[in-house]
């Protein structure tokens, strides 16, 4: 048997043809350490074949000697004078057969590794099938630009240009020119496309592509062109991306004036709640509050607005 063959196998299938061709297994022995065992054997078992065939062969096409010989039985010597005028060569000795295993004398051990190996069986892998590469497209065929805002000093944008357009312009305008993604900051002024505070310049080289800016202007507002830009500095706008204005990157200034306490009523108040050794009647609090709920300084919230009398 090949050692492929035993390797397929299972230890308790190993360990049973090991017994059936009588070979001795140490104790504690591994799978790789039966398959050794068992292809040793069996070569070894071929080559006694082997060895025994080719010497039974060679012995039958052996010369006569004219040695003289102890004369033989009558019995054998009638047999070796038939033999010689036949012709053929004498019978080889018969091979030695081992002793065969009853059958199912193998069976609860291969049943115990079934189960032992069931346990970590998950059922046979799904062939689930390949996701087409035109699933989605890479372009759309139109002309778009976006600018979103990352965080307060980054920003994100994505275009996408259609190649006859970036000829159509190239044309006239000059093929030597290049395509750029100008970005304006825009804070504070209704931009028309000239009068922005401020601008720069980014070469791009995919008509359809994204870009990160740094702008580092948290508060900012900004807007971003996609053009061509000639080696002479002139820009020439195909896109227009919308605006966005940057987040702040601190905490806000804005205070609501509802959650505000004057000094004199926050003492009181803290009195109230036993921090202080004075202390108010019932009658004192609600006084307090009905004066905070007409001033509208607490939370609308906590206390309703008075309803207007008809």
């Amino acid at each position: 048997m090949k050692k492929n063959d035993l390797t397929s196998k299972t230890v308790a299938e190993l360990k049973a043809l090991a017994k059936k061709s009588k070979i001795s297994l140490p104790a504690g022995s591994n799978k790789a350490d039966i398959v050794k065992a068992l292809a040793k054997g069996a070569s070894s078992s071929s080559t006694s074949k082997r060895k025994a065939a080719v010497k039974a062969v060679s012995k039958a096409k052996a010369p006569r000697t004219s040695a003289k010989k102890k004369p033989a039985p009558k019995k054998a010597a009638a047999k070796k004078t038939a033999a010689k005028k036949i012709g053929r060569p004498a019978e080889p000795a018969p091979l030695r057969r081992p002793w065969q295993m009853p059958a199912g004398a193998e069976e609860p051990l291969m049943v115990q590794e079934r189960v032992a190996d069931a346990k970590y069986y998950t059922g046979t892998e799904e062939q689930k099938p390949a996701v087409p590469s035109d699933t989605l497209t890479h372009e759309y065929g139109s002309e778009r630009m976006a600018l979103m805002a990352r965080d307060p000093y980054m920003a994100f944008s994505y275009w996408e240009l259609p190649q006859a357009r970036i000829e159509k312009e190239k044309a006239w305008f000059g093929w030597d020119s290049k395509l750029c993604v100008r970005v304006y900051d825009i804070t504070g002024v209704l931009f028309d496309g000239t009068n922005a505070t401020a601008y720069f310049d980014q070469e791009v080289y995919d008509r359809v592509g994204s870009w990160y800016f740094d702008f580092s202007r948290p508060m900012h507002s900004f807007c971003a062109d996609l053009g061509l830009l000639a080696p002479n500095g002139r820009f020439l706008t195909m896109i227009r991306s919308n605006a966005v204005t940057m987040p702040r990157d601190g905490v806000s200034d804005v205070m609501d004036e509802e959650w505000m306490l004057v000094d004199e009523e926050f003492m009181k108040l803290y009195g109230i709640a036993g921090a202080t050794s004075g202390g108010f009647s019932s009658q004192q609090v609600q006084e307090l509050m009905s004066q905070r709920r007409m001033l509208k300084i607490s939370s609308p919230g906590l206390f309703s607005k008075p309803k207007a009398k008809k």
